[in-house]
Protein backbone atom coordinates (compact mmCIF):
# COMPACT_ATOMS: atom_id res chain seq x y z
CA UNK A 1 0.00 0.00 0.00
CA UNK A 2 1.80 3.29 -0.97
CA UNK A 3 1.17 7.21 -0.07
CA UNK A 4 2.25 10.06 -1.13
CA UNK A 5 3.48 13.22 1.43
CA UNK A 6 6.03 15.42 1.52
CA UNK A 7 9.81 14.68 0.76
CA UNK A 8 11.28 16.14 3.68
CA UNK A 9 14.46 15.01 4.29
CA UNK A 10 16.21 12.58 1.52
CA UNK A 11 17.06 9.02 1.73
CA UNK A 12 15.46 5.77 1.49
CA UNK A 13 14.99 3.09 4.98
CA UNK A 14 13.34 0.30 5.09
CA UNK A 15 12.67 -1.09 8.84
CA UNK A 16 10.14 -2.05 11.08
CA UNK A 17 7.25 0.85 11.99
CA UNK A 18 7.57 2.14 15.46
CA UNK A 19 4.16 3.93 16.68
CA UNK A 20 4.51 7.06 19.01
CA UNK A 21 1.47 8.42 20.07
CA UNK A 22 1.74 12.16 21.31
CA UNK A 23 -0.71 14.07 23.42
CA UNK A 24 -2.53 17.32 22.52
CA UNK A 25 -1.97 20.53 24.72
CA UNK A 26 -4.56 20.11 26.81
CA UNK A 27 -5.03 19.58 29.88
CA UNK A 28 -7.99 19.45 32.89
CA UNK A 29 -8.94 22.57 35.06
CA UNK A 30 -8.82 22.32 38.64
CA UNK A 31 -10.13 25.26 40.56
CA UNK A 32 -8.42 26.54 43.32
CA UNK A 33 -11.01 28.45 44.93
CA UNK A 34 -10.18 32.03 46.76
CA UNK A 35 -6.71 31.42 47.95
CA UNK A 36 -4.84 33.75 46.71
CA UNK A 37 -1.67 31.47 48.50
CA UNK A 38 -2.74 28.68 46.29
CA UNK A 39 -2.44 30.67 42.76
CA UNK A 40 0.94 31.69 44.29
CA UNK A 41 2.10 28.25 44.68
CA UNK A 42 0.94 27.23 40.87
CA UNK A 43 2.84 30.04 39.71
CA UNK A 44 6.26 29.29 41.66
CA UNK A 45 5.12 25.42 40.19
CA UNK A 46 4.98 26.88 36.97
CA UNK A 47 8.33 28.63 37.33
CA UNK A 48 9.89 26.07 38.72
CA UNK A 49 8.81 23.70 35.11
CA UNK A 50 10.14 26.30 33.29
CA UNK A 51 13.54 25.64 34.93
CA UNK A 52 13.77 22.25 34.70
CA UNK A 53 12.68 22.36 30.70
CA UNK A 54 15.25 25.12 30.17
CA UNK A 55 18.10 22.36 31.91
CA UNK A 56 16.79 19.40 30.24
CA UNK A 57 16.63 21.21 26.71
CA UNK A 58 20.28 22.76 27.26
CA UNK A 59 21.32 19.10 27.93
CA UNK A 60 20.01 18.24 25.17
CA UNK A 61 21.59 20.64 23.16
CA UNK A 62 24.93 19.78 24.88
CA UNK A 63 24.73 16.28 23.53
CA UNK A 64 24.17 17.24 19.96
CA UNK A 65 27.85 17.56 18.96
CA UNK A 66 28.88 19.26 15.53
CA UNK A 67 25.10 19.32 14.52
CA UNK A 68 24.87 22.61 14.34
CA UNK A 69 21.53 22.94 13.52
CA UNK A 70 19.91 20.43 16.04
CA UNK A 71 22.22 22.97 18.80
CA UNK A 72 20.61 26.26 17.53
CA UNK A 73 17.13 24.62 17.40
CA UNK A 74 16.90 24.21 20.79
CA UNK A 75 18.24 27.57 21.45
CA UNK A 76 15.35 28.73 19.54
CA UNK A 77 12.97 26.54 21.98
CA UNK A 78 14.86 27.64 24.98
CA UNK A 79 13.75 31.49 23.55
CA UNK A 80 10.42 30.61 22.81
CA UNK A 81 10.22 28.93 26.64
CA UNK A 82 11.38 32.26 28.38
CA UNK A 83 9.68 34.50 26.31
CA UNK A 84 8.03 37.02 28.58
CA UNK A 85 4.60 37.66 27.27
CA UNK A 86 4.11 34.02 27.27
CA UNK A 87 4.80 33.47 30.84
CA UNK A 88 3.07 36.80 31.79
CA UNK A 89 0.00 35.68 30.14
CA UNK A 90 0.78 32.05 31.96
CA UNK A 91 1.18 33.86 34.87
CA UNK A 92 -2.14 35.96 34.32
CA UNK A 93 -4.35 33.06 33.89
CA UNK A 94 -3.35 31.05 37.22
CA UNK A 95 -4.72 34.45 39.20
CA UNK A 96 -7.18 35.42 37.24
CA UNK A 97 -8.73 32.58 36.81
CA UNK A 98 -7.62 30.48 39.81
CA UNK A 99 -6.80 27.75 37.62
CA UNK A 100 -4.07 24.78 38.36
CA UNK A 101 -0.72 25.64 36.30
CA UNK A 102 -1.36 22.76 33.58
CA UNK A 103 -4.35 24.08 32.32
CA UNK A 104 -3.06 27.62 32.16
CA UNK A 105 -0.35 26.49 30.21
CA UNK A 106 -2.37 24.52 27.91
CA UNK A 107 -4.89 27.19 27.30
CA UNK A 108 -2.13 29.86 26.68
CA UNK A 109 -0.19 28.29 24.31
CA UNK A 110 -3.28 26.82 21.78
CA UNK A 111 -4.19 30.79 21.59
CA UNK A 112 -0.39 31.11 20.33
CA UNK A 113 -1.02 28.27 18.13
CA UNK A 114 -4.43 29.30 16.89
CA UNK A 115 -2.47 32.51 15.76
CA UNK A 116 0.18 30.95 14.25
CA UNK A 117 -2.17 28.15 12.38
CA UNK A 118 -4.00 30.68 10.23
CA UNK A 119 -1.10 32.22 8.85
CA UNK A 120 -0.74 32.46 5.32
CA UNK A 121 3.14 31.26 5.07
CA UNK A 122 3.96 28.31 6.01
CA UNK A 123 7.16 29.12 7.88
CA UNK A 124 5.38 30.57 10.43
CA UNK A 125 2.22 27.79 10.42
CA UNK A 126 5.06 25.30 10.96
CA UNK A 127 5.90 26.55 14.08
CA UNK A 128 2.98 25.46 15.68
CA UNK A 129 5.13 22.31 16.24
CA UNK A 130 7.16 24.18 18.56
CA UNK A 131 5.14 25.50 20.56
CA UNK A 132 3.67 22.01 21.25
CA UNK A 133 6.71 20.91 21.87
CA UNK A 134 7.81 23.40 24.60
CA UNK A 135 3.80 23.13 26.08
CA UNK A 136 4.29 19.87 26.51
CA UNK A 137 7.28 19.31 28.46
CA UNK A 138 6.11 21.98 30.63
CA UNK A 139 3.18 20.13 31.36
CA UNK A 140 4.63 16.38 31.52
CA UNK A 141 7.00 18.54 34.36
CA UNK A 142 3.83 19.73 36.08
CA UNK A 143 2.08 16.71 35.71
CA UNK A 144 4.93 13.97 36.14
CA UNK A 145 3.86 12.52 32.75
CA UNK A 146 6.77 12.63 31.45
CA UNK A 147 7.29 10.02 27.95
CA UNK A 148 10.08 7.27 28.08
CA UNK A 149 9.20 5.35 25.02
CA UNK A 150 11.78 6.56 22.97
CA UNK A 151 14.73 5.67 25.55
CA UNK A 152 13.94 1.90 25.22
CA UNK A 153 14.35 1.30 21.81
CA UNK A 154 16.13 -2.07 21.24
CA UNK A 155 16.50 -2.14 17.49
CA UNK A 156 16.42 0.79 14.72
CA UNK A 157 12.63 1.40 13.80
CA UNK A 158 11.15 3.64 11.17
CA UNK A 159 9.33 6.49 14.01
CA UNK A 160 5.75 7.39 12.47
CA UNK A 161 3.76 9.79 14.74
CA UNK A 162 1.39 12.22 14.09
CA UNK A 163 3.89 14.89 14.64
CA UNK A 164 7.48 14.88 16.22
CA UNK A 165 8.50 17.34 18.84
CA UNK A 166 11.98 18.97 17.45
CA UNK A 167 13.36 18.65 21.03
CA UNK A 168 12.37 14.93 20.77
CA UNK A 169 14.18 14.35 17.99
CA UNK A 170 17.28 16.08 18.78
CA UNK A 171 17.82 14.00 21.61
CA UNK A 172 17.57 10.60 19.63
CA UNK A 173 20.61 8.42 19.41
CA UNK A 174 22.45 8.02 15.99
CA UNK A 175 21.22 4.90 15.04
CA UNK A 176 17.85 5.14 16.98
CA UNK A 177 15.86 5.93 13.94
CA UNK A 178 16.00 4.97 10.40
CA UNK A 179 13.44 7.34 9.02
CA UNK A 180 10.50 9.56 10.19
CA UNK A 181 6.91 9.65 8.70
CA UNK A 182 4.16 12.02 10.13
CA UNK A 183 0.24 12.65 9.74
CA UNK A 184 1.40 16.47 9.69
CA UNK A 185 4.60 18.63 9.08
CA UNK A 186 6.39 20.40 6.39
CA UNK A 187 9.86 21.01 4.47
CA UNK A 188 10.70 23.92 6.64
CA UNK A 189 9.51 22.61 10.36
CA UNK A 190 11.52 21.95 12.63
CA UNK A 191 11.40 18.35 13.40
CA UNK A 192 12.49 18.36 9.28
CA UNK A 193 15.19 20.08 9.52
CA UNK A 194 16.73 17.97 12.21
CA UNK A 195 16.08 15.13 10.08
CA UNK A 196 18.05 16.61 7.53
CA UNK A 197 20.96 17.60 9.53
CA UNK A 198 20.73 13.85 10.61
CA UNK A 199 20.15 12.50 7.87
CA UNK A 200 17.72 10.64 8.38
CA UNK A 201 14.84 9.81 5.97
CA UNK A 202 11.99 11.63 6.66
CA UNK A 203 8.60 11.61 4.69
CA UNK A 204 5.94 14.62 6.19
CA UNK A 205 2.32 15.65 6.37
CA UNK A 206 0.98 12.26 5.20
CA UNK A 207 -2.07 13.19 6.91
CA UNK A 208 -3.59 9.72 8.27
CA UNK A 209 -0.98 7.46 7.24
CA UNK A 210 -0.87 6.42 11.25
CA UNK A 211 -4.33 5.20 11.35
CA UNK A 212 -3.05 2.69 8.42
CA UNK A 213 0.07 1.77 9.99
CA UNK A 214 -0.08 -1.03 13.10
CA UNK A 215 3.21 -1.69 15.05
CA UNK A 216 5.80 -3.79 13.68
CA UNK A 217 4.88 -3.50 9.99
CA UNK A 218 7.40 -3.34 7.39
CA UNK A 219 7.83 0.16 6.10
CA UNK A 220 9.39 1.82 2.64
CA UNK A 221 10.26 5.48 3.46
CA UNK A 222 11.31 7.34 0.08
CA UNK A 223 12.42 10.61 0.91
CA UNK A 224 13.55 11.50 -1.78
CA UNK A 225 9.90 11.28 -3.67
CA UNK A 226 7.54 11.25 -0.14
CA UNK A 227 6.57 7.72 -0.42
CA UNK A 228 5.63 5.32 2.02
CA UNK A 229 4.94 2.06 1.41
CA UNK A 230 3.09 -0.35 3.38
CA UNK A 231 4.61 -3.79 3.78
CA UNK A 232 6.39 -3.78 0.54
CA UNK A 233 6.33 -6.95 -2.05
CA UNK A 234 9.57 -8.23 -2.90
CA UNK A 235 10.00 -6.42 -5.90
CA UNK A 236 9.53 -3.05 -4.42
CA UNK A 237 11.59 -3.88 -1.76
CA UNK A 238 14.62 -4.77 -4.10
CA UNK A 239 14.01 -2.08 -6.51
CA UNK A 240 14.05 0.46 -3.39
CA UNK A 241 17.06 -1.36 -1.79
CA UNK A 242 18.88 -0.12 -5.41
CA UNK A 243 16.98 3.18 -5.41
CA UNK A 244 19.02 3.50 -1.96
CA UNK A 245 22.46 2.37 -3.29
CA UNK A 246 22.47 4.88 -6.27
CA UNK A 247 20.88 7.34 -3.73
CA UNK A 248 23.97 7.31 -1.45
CA UNK A 249 26.25 6.87 -4.46
CA UNK A 250 24.86 10.73 -5.28
CA UNK A 251 25.61 11.86 -1.44
CA UNK A 252 29.16 10.90 -1.77
CA UNK A 253 29.41 13.27 -5.07
CA UNK A 254 28.13 16.05 -3.58
CA UNK A 255 30.32 15.60 -0.44
CA UNK A 256 33.23 15.77 -2.59
CA UNK A 257 32.01 19.01 -3.80
CA UNK A 258 34.50 22.16 -4.24
CA UNK A 259 32.79 24.68 -1.99
CA UNK A 260 33.70 27.20 -4.36
CA UNK A 261 30.92 29.72 -6.99
CA UNK A 262 28.48 27.15 -9.41
CA UNK A 263 29.72 27.01 -12.80
CA UNK A 264 27.50 25.90 -15.74
CA UNK A 265 29.48 23.32 -17.50
CA UNK A 266 30.66 25.76 -20.27
CA UNK A 267 32.53 27.92 -17.09
CA UNK A 268 29.51 30.71 -17.13
CA UNK A 269 29.23 31.76 -13.33
CA UNK A 270 25.96 31.88 -11.91
CA UNK A 271 24.60 33.40 -8.48
CA UNK A 272 23.54 31.07 -6.54
CA UNK A 273 22.04 32.48 -3.09
CA UNK A 274 20.25 31.01 -0.19
CA UNK A 275 16.60 31.17 1.41
CA UNK A 276 16.67 32.01 5.18
CA UNK A 277 14.26 32.14 8.04
CA UNK A 278 16.43 32.49 11.19
CA UNK A 279 19.86 34.14 12.00
CA UNK A 280 21.48 31.09 13.05
CA UNK A 281 21.19 29.38 9.34
CA UNK A 282 23.91 31.68 8.11
CA UNK A 283 26.20 29.61 9.63
CA UNK A 284 24.65 26.73 7.77
CA UNK A 285 24.84 28.25 3.80
CA UNK A 286 28.08 29.52 4.53
CA UNK A 287 29.70 26.34 4.51
CA UNK A 288 27.99 25.56 0.86
CA UNK A 289 30.28 28.76 -0.72
CA UNK A 290 26.43 30.60 -1.59
CA UNK A 291 26.68 34.05 -3.37
CA UNK A 292 24.71 35.94 -1.32
CA UNK A 293 20.81 35.58 0.73
CA UNK A 294 18.70 36.01 -1.89
CA UNK A 295 15.51 35.73 0.69
CA UNK A 296 15.68 36.69 4.63
CA UNK A 297 12.13 35.59 5.74
CA UNK A 298 10.92 38.45 8.96
CA UNK A 299 7.58 37.55 9.60
CA UNK A 300 8.56 35.26 12.94
CA UNK A 301 11.08 37.76 14.09
CA UNK A 302 8.08 40.06 14.20
CA UNK A 303 6.11 37.42 15.96
CA UNK A 304 8.05 36.74 18.99
CA UNK A 305 8.33 40.29 19.58
CA UNK A 306 6.58 40.79 23.03
CA UNK A 307 4.84 44.19 21.61
CA UNK A 308 6.43 44.15 17.77
CA UNK A 309 7.66 47.36 18.79
CA UNK A 310 11.58 46.78 19.77
CA UNK A 311 13.92 48.36 16.87
CA UNK A 312 17.01 47.27 18.27
CA UNK A 313 15.96 43.78 18.49
CA UNK A 314 15.16 43.65 14.84
CA UNK A 315 18.69 45.85 14.04
CA UNK A 316 20.49 43.59 16.21
CA UNK A 317 19.52 40.53 13.98
CA UNK A 318 19.52 42.23 10.07
CA UNK A 319 22.95 43.40 11.53
CA UNK A 320 24.52 40.03 12.42
CA UNK A 321 23.68 38.66 9.11
CA UNK A 322 24.54 41.35 7.09
CA UNK A 323 27.85 41.31 9.24
CA UNK A 324 27.92 37.46 8.54
CA UNK A 325 27.81 37.99 5.22
CA UNK A 326 29.42 40.50 4.55
CA UNK A 327 30.43 41.17 1.45
CA UNK A 328 28.30 38.98 -0.08
CA UNK A 329 24.24 40.77 -0.26
CA UNK A 330 21.77 39.84 1.77
CA UNK A 331 18.10 40.93 0.74
CA UNK A 332 15.67 41.35 3.40
CA UNK A 333 12.21 41.23 2.48
CA UNK A 334 9.58 43.08 4.64
CA UNK A 335 6.95 41.27 6.97
CA UNK A 336 4.84 39.20 4.19
CA UNK A 337 2.34 38.52 7.10
CA UNK A 338 -1.66 37.41 6.80
CA UNK A 339 -3.47 40.51 8.74
CA UNK A 340 -5.80 38.58 9.97
CA UNK A 341 -3.35 37.70 12.65
CA UNK A 342 -0.70 40.31 12.26
CA UNK A 343 -0.30 40.51 16.23
CA UNK A 344 -1.83 39.83 19.34
CA UNK A 345 -4.10 43.45 20.07
CA UNK A 346 -5.08 44.39 16.69
CA UNK A 347 -8.02 45.02 15.68
CA UNK A 348 -8.10 42.82 12.36
CA UNK A 349 -11.17 40.68 11.44
CA UNK A 350 -11.09 37.00 10.53
CA UNK A 351 -10.50 36.62 6.40
CA UNK A 352 -12.50 33.68 4.60
CA UNK A 353 -9.15 33.90 1.68
CA UNK A 354 -6.55 36.25 3.58
CA UNK A 355 -4.55 34.84 0.75
CA UNK A 356 -6.39 37.24 -1.38
CA UNK A 357 -6.63 40.15 1.91
CA UNK A 358 -5.25 41.69 4.49
CA UNK A 359 -1.70 41.02 3.89
CA UNK A 360 2.18 42.16 3.18
CA UNK A 361 2.70 45.64 2.39
CA UNK A 362 -1.00 46.21 2.58
CA UNK A 363 -0.62 46.29 6.20
CA UNK A 364 2.58 48.54 6.36
CA UNK A 365 1.01 51.26 3.70
CA UNK A 366 -1.98 50.51 6.72
CA UNK A 367 0.31 51.20 9.44
CA UNK A 368 3.20 53.65 8.88
CA UNK A 369 4.45 54.03 12.15
CA UNK A 370 4.66 50.46 13.05
CA UNK A 371 6.03 49.61 9.34
CA UNK A 372 8.52 52.18 9.52
CA UNK A 373 10.43 50.42 12.91
CA UNK A 374 11.23 47.76 10.55
CA UNK A 375 12.80 50.07 8.02
CA UNK A 376 14.34 52.04 10.27
CA UNK A 377 16.20 48.77 11.72
CA UNK A 378 17.06 47.71 8.11
CA UNK A 379 18.38 51.17 7.42
CA UNK A 380 20.83 50.87 10.32
CA UNK A 381 22.18 47.74 9.21
CA UNK A 382 22.69 48.50 5.92
CA UNK A 383 25.96 50.36 6.82
CA UNK A 384 27.41 47.36 8.48
CA UNK A 385 26.68 45.27 5.16
CA UNK A 386 25.36 44.70 1.83
CA UNK A 387 21.98 44.65 2.55
CA UNK A 388 19.02 45.23 -0.13
CA UNK A 389 15.47 45.75 0.99
CA UNK A 390 12.57 44.06 -1.11
CA UNK A 391 9.13 44.60 -0.74
CA UNK A 392 6.32 41.52 -0.88
CA UNK A 393 3.16 41.79 -2.76
CA UNK A 394 2.89 44.76 -4.51
CA UNK A 395 0.25 44.56 -6.79
CA UNK A 396 -0.35 48.66 -8.13
CA UNK A 397 2.23 51.54 -9.14
CA UNK A 398 0.66 53.75 -6.38
CA UNK A 399 1.71 51.27 -3.44
CA UNK A 400 5.52 50.97 -4.84
CA UNK A 401 4.97 55.22 -5.09
CA UNK A 402 3.60 55.06 -1.11
CA UNK A 403 6.20 52.83 0.13
CA UNK A 404 9.23 54.85 -1.16
CA UNK A 405 7.81 58.08 0.10
CA UNK A 406 7.36 56.18 3.27
CA UNK A 407 11.15 55.02 3.48
CA UNK A 408 12.61 58.40 2.28
CA UNK A 409 10.60 59.61 4.95
CA UNK A 410 12.44 57.20 7.28
CA UNK A 411 15.67 57.99 5.87
CA UNK A 412 15.56 61.86 6.43
CA UNK A 413 14.43 61.01 10.19
CA UNK A 414 18.03 58.70 10.01
CA UNK A 415 19.70 62.04 8.97
CA UNK A 416 18.38 64.19 11.28
CA UNK A 417 19.15 62.03 13.98
CA UNK A 418 22.93 61.68 13.01
CA UNK A 419 22.40 57.72 12.59
CA UNK A 420 24.21 56.66 9.58
CA UNK A 421 22.79 54.19 7.12
CA UNK A 422 23.54 53.28 3.38
CA UNK A 423 21.79 55.83 1.01
CA UNK A 424 22.27 53.69 -2.23
CA UNK A 425 20.36 51.05 -0.41
CA UNK A 426 19.64 48.72 -3.26
CA UNK A 427 15.21 48.36 -2.98
CA UNK A 428 13.36 45.34 -4.77
CA UNK A 429 10.00 44.23 -4.90
CA UNK A 430 8.50 40.55 -5.09
CA UNK A 431 6.92 39.61 -8.61
CA UNK A 432 4.19 37.03 -7.35
CA UNK A 433 1.22 38.02 -9.10
CA UNK A 434 -0.05 38.67 -12.86
CA UNK A 435 -1.22 41.44 -11.89
CA UNK A 436 2.67 42.63 -11.48
CA UNK A 437 3.76 41.10 -14.39
CA UNK A 438 1.31 42.77 -16.53
CA UNK A 439 2.06 45.91 -14.76
CA UNK A 440 6.18 45.35 -14.48
CA UNK A 441 7.38 48.18 -17.07
CA UNK A 442 5.43 50.71 -15.17
CA UNK A 443 7.49 49.66 -11.76
CA UNK A 444 10.80 48.75 -12.45
CA UNK A 445 11.55 53.12 -12.74
CA UNK A 446 11.32 52.78 -9.06
CA UNK A 447 13.10 49.41 -8.15
CA UNK A 448 16.70 48.21 -8.50
CA UNK A 449 15.69 44.25 -8.83
CA UNK A 450 13.01 41.73 -8.70
CA UNK A 451 12.75 38.09 -7.81
CA UNK A 452 9.98 35.67 -8.76
CA UNK A 453 8.49 34.17 -6.23
CA UNK A 454 6.91 31.17 -7.94
CA UNK A 455 4.69 29.63 -5.29
CA UNK A 456 2.57 32.35 -5.29
CA UNK A 457 3.10 33.58 -9.21
CA UNK A 458 1.39 30.13 -9.73
CA UNK A 459 -1.12 29.87 -6.98
CA UNK A 460 -2.46 33.31 -8.43
CA UNK A 461 -1.75 32.66 -11.89
CA UNK A 462 -4.12 29.45 -11.90
CA UNK A 463 -6.49 30.53 -9.72
CA UNK A 464 -5.13 26.94 -7.36
CA UNK A 465 -4.73 26.46 -3.23
CA UNK A 466 -1.72 24.85 -3.05
CA UNK A 467 -2.79 23.51 -0.08
CA UNK A 468 -6.27 21.96 -0.68
CA UNK A 469 -5.84 18.53 -1.48
CA UNK A 470 -8.59 18.60 -4.18
CA UNK A 471 -7.64 21.14 -6.39
CA UNK A 472 -3.89 20.48 -5.58
CA UNK A 473 -3.06 18.52 -8.89
CA UNK A 474 -3.92 21.53 -10.55
CA UNK A 475 -0.84 23.61 -9.08
CA UNK A 476 1.98 22.88 -11.62
CA UNK A 477 5.26 25.95 -11.98
CA UNK A 478 5.60 24.06 -15.29
CA UNK A 479 1.86 25.64 -16.43
CA UNK A 480 2.90 27.50 -19.84
CA UNK A 481 0.86 30.48 -18.35
CA UNK A 482 3.54 30.38 -15.65
CA UNK A 483 6.58 29.77 -17.68
CA UNK A 484 5.86 32.42 -20.01
CA UNK A 485 5.46 35.35 -17.30
CA UNK A 486 8.69 34.92 -16.35
CA UNK A 487 10.45 34.61 -19.55
CA UNK A 488 8.17 38.05 -19.85
CA UNK A 489 9.89 39.57 -16.45
CA UNK A 490 13.54 38.18 -17.34
CA UNK A 491 13.08 40.17 -21.41
CA UNK A 492 11.64 43.24 -19.32
CA UNK A 493 13.81 43.49 -16.40
CA UNK A 494 17.09 43.43 -18.97
CA UNK A 495 15.54 45.88 -20.97
CA UNK A 496 15.89 47.98 -18.44
CA UNK A 497 19.03 46.73 -17.00
CA UNK A 498 17.76 45.49 -13.88
CA UNK A 499 18.55 42.31 -12.00
CA UNK A 500 16.31 39.51 -11.55
CA UNK A 501 15.96 36.88 -9.44
CA UNK A 502 13.86 33.46 -8.30
CA UNK A 503 13.31 32.76 -5.04
CA UNK A 504 10.14 30.29 -5.11
CA UNK A 505 10.40 26.47 -4.43
CA UNK A 506 11.04 26.45 -8.12
CA UNK A 507 14.49 27.51 -8.21
CA UNK A 508 14.84 24.58 -6.33
CA UNK A 509 13.58 21.78 -8.36
CA UNK A 510 16.40 19.98 -10.79
CA UNK A 511 14.13 20.20 -13.91
CA UNK A 512 13.13 23.94 -13.28
CA UNK A 513 16.92 24.96 -12.80
CA UNK A 514 17.73 24.67 -16.76
CA UNK A 515 14.44 26.09 -17.50
CA UNK A 516 15.37 29.27 -15.31
CA UNK A 517 19.18 29.50 -16.48
CA UNK A 518 18.01 29.06 -20.46
CA UNK A 519 15.05 32.50 -19.70
CA UNK A 520 18.33 34.02 -18.10
CA UNK A 521 17.25 34.62 -14.44
CA UNK A 522 20.16 36.56 -12.50
CA UNK A 523 20.18 34.44 -9.01
CA UNK A 524 18.44 31.70 -7.88
CA UNK A 525 17.81 31.25 -4.01
CA UNK A 526 16.99 28.16 -2.44
CA UNK A 527 16.51 26.54 0.86
CA UNK A 528 19.99 25.50 2.64
CA UNK A 529 19.18 21.89 2.37
CA UNK A 530 18.85 22.10 -1.48
CA UNK A 531 22.06 24.35 -2.26
CA UNK A 532 24.24 21.07 -2.94
CA UNK A 533 21.76 19.42 -5.63
CA UNK A 534 21.24 22.93 -7.01
CA UNK A 535 24.64 23.78 -7.52
CA UNK A 536 25.61 20.18 -9.21
CA UNK A 537 22.68 20.49 -11.66
CA UNK A 538 24.15 24.09 -12.73
CA UNK A 539 27.62 22.37 -13.11
CA UNK A 540 25.75 20.29 -16.01
CA UNK A 541 24.23 22.84 -18.00
CA UNK A 542 25.68 24.52 -20.50
CA UNK A 543 23.82 28.19 -21.03
CA UNK A 544 23.14 27.10 -25.09
CA UNK A 545 21.13 24.00 -24.15
CA UNK A 546 19.33 26.29 -21.59
CA UNK A 547 17.75 28.71 -24.21
CA UNK A 548 17.01 25.95 -26.43
CA UNK A 549 14.78 24.27 -23.75
CA UNK A 550 13.82 27.18 -22.51
CA UNK A 551 12.52 28.73 -25.40
CA UNK A 552 11.01 24.83 -26.50
CA UNK A 553 9.07 25.26 -23.20
CA UNK A 554 7.03 28.35 -24.39
CA UNK A 555 4.96 26.65 -27.43
CA UNK A 556 4.32 23.19 -25.17
CA UNK A 557 0.72 22.60 -24.37
CA UNK A 558 1.13 21.49 -20.86
CA UNK A 559 3.74 21.10 -18.35
CA UNK A 560 4.13 17.73 -18.17
CA UNK A 561 5.17 18.17 -21.29
CA UNK A 562 7.94 20.47 -20.44
CA UNK A 563 8.99 18.44 -17.25
CA UNK A 564 9.43 15.28 -19.91
CA UNK A 565 11.82 17.57 -22.24
CA UNK A 566 14.13 18.92 -19.02
CA UNK A 567 14.11 15.19 -17.76
CA UNK A 568 16.05 13.44 -20.71
CA UNK A 569 18.83 16.35 -20.80
CA UNK A 570 19.12 16.41 -16.71
CA UNK A 571 19.30 12.23 -16.58
CA UNK A 572 21.39 12.46 -19.85
CA UNK A 573 23.79 15.03 -17.97
CA UNK A 574 23.61 13.81 -14.29
CA UNK A 575 22.35 10.47 -13.99
CA UNK A 576 23.35 9.96 -10.25
CA UNK A 577 20.37 12.62 -9.53
CA UNK A 578 16.97 10.87 -8.17
CA UNK A 579 13.77 12.50 -9.72
CA UNK A 580 10.06 11.68 -9.30
CA UNK A 581 9.09 9.50 -12.08
CA UNK A 582 5.19 10.70 -11.56
CA UNK A 583 7.13 14.47 -12.41
CA UNK A 584 8.39 13.92 -15.79
CA UNK A 585 6.57 11.08 -17.30
CA UNK A 586 5.41 11.77 -20.72
CA UNK A 587 1.38 12.13 -21.61
CA UNK A 588 0.43 15.03 -20.38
Amino acid sequence: MLFKGIPASHGIAIGPAFLLKVEELRHAKRSLGSSAAAADSEVVRFQNAISAVKHDLENIADSMGDVVEGRQILEFLLLLLQDPTIKKEVESTIHGGMVNAEYAVSTTLRGVMEKFNVMADPYIRERVADVKDVGRRVIEKLSGTEKEALKKLEKPVVLVAKDLDPSETAGLKPGQVLAFVTDMGGRTSHTTILARALGIPAVVGLQKITSQINPRDILIVDGIHGHVIINPTKKELKYYREIGDRFQEAENLLKRMNPGPALTEDGVRFELAANIELPHEVAIVKQFGVDGIGLFRTEFLRLIQEKGENENDHFNIYDKVASEMHPKPVIIRTYDMGGDKFRTGLDSAREANPFLGYRAVRIGLDRPEEFSIQLRAILRASVHGNVRLMFPMVTHVEQLRRLKDLLNLVQNELTSQGIPFNRDMQVGIMVETPATVLALDLMLPYVDFVSIGTNDLTQYTLAVDRGNPKVADLYDSFHPAVLRQIDTVVRLCHSQGKWVGVCGSMAGNPLAVPLLIGFGVDELSVAPALIPDVKKMIAVVTIDAAREMAEKSLSLETGLRTRALVHSYVIGKYPEILLDENDWKPGG
